[in-house]
């Protein structure tokens, strides 16, 4: 059985009860970050993983909402005497926002107790293979953001899948990429009011996010990347949404941070 852990839920600009978006993958114990912002040693302590069970982190694109907690991670890691491999995958224009905050301080050169960090650059090409082993397997497919972008497919054990859309306007790869999935986690940055700004950003609005949750079908479909401070009130989107699924009766369902969903 696999569970995803909603780190952080909110959009670019935190709020008192959210932090930015990102995921805490779990399988038989082992463990994948998605994005990496907020406070994620701390809350990683909060929920008891042992510091070498984080094995995996993959990084959607360079936004600094995504990515601008990573160096403080490795450096607690470091910290408090990790010795296995952290690997680390992202595309090219990730990866070098990697590579930087990495080296900005010296992160990967400890003159002492340095454990591996394990740096592999996605292709970028649709349903992309990244890991495969007993606890699950990853893939990823280009989405269409002001940066270049990739949706996460967690295949589990059990067989079940979850999708994770990260930022993204509407596009038909998503579409493609998520069918099937037992779980579909899409952003919903803002309010239908606010299509303007969807369009300039690259983001989903409610209304966009309704049109594509009904064509992808998913068993269960959740939101995220949506922040009260920045945007309509979560009850407002949610209404604005309205029912899914064949007959328009499924509902979304929207986490709150550091809640645990069971797959």
């Amino acid at each position: 059985m696999g569970r995803v852990i909603f780190l952080g839920t909110g959009s670019a600009l935190p709020s008192e009860t959210q932090d930015n978006t990102s995921l805490l993958i779990e399988s038989n114990g082992s463990y994948l970050m998605i994005d990496c912002s907020g406070t994620p040693y701390r809350k990683l302590l909060k929920l008891g993983v042992e510091r070498d069970r984080l094995e995996h982190i993959l990084i959607t694109h360079h936004h600094i909402d995504h990515i601008y907690a990573l160096p403080s991670l490795v450096e607690c890691l470091w910290v408090e005497g990790r010795e296995l491999p952290l690997h680390i995958y992202a595309l090219p224009s990730a990866m070098k926002a990697v590579e930087t905050l990495l080296d900005l301080w010296d992160l990967r050169s400890r003159p002492v107790r340095q454990f591996p960090i394990e740096l592999h650059s996605l292709e970028g090409f649709e349903n992309e293979l990244v890991l495969q082993n007993i606890n699950f397997t990853i893939r990823t497919s280009p989405m269409v953001h002001a940066v270049p972008s990739v949706a996460t497919k967690i295949t589990f054990p059990d067989g079940k899948i979850f999708v994770y859309s990260s930022d993204t306007a509407p596009c038909k790869q998503l579409v493609e990429f998520a069918s099937g999935a037992n779980y579909l986690l899409m952003e919903c940055t803002f309010c239908s009011e606010d299509d303007g700004l969807a369009e300039i950003t690259l983001h989903l609005n409610s209304n966009q996010y309704r049109d594509l949750a009904r064509s992808i079908d998913a068993q269960n479909t959740l939101l995220i990347h949506h922040s009260d401070v920045t945007a309509c009130p979560h009850f407002e989107v949610l209404q604005e949404i309205g029912p899914l699924g064949n007959g328009h009766k499924k509902l979304v369902y929207l986490p709150r941070d550091m809640e645990s969903l069971e797959l």
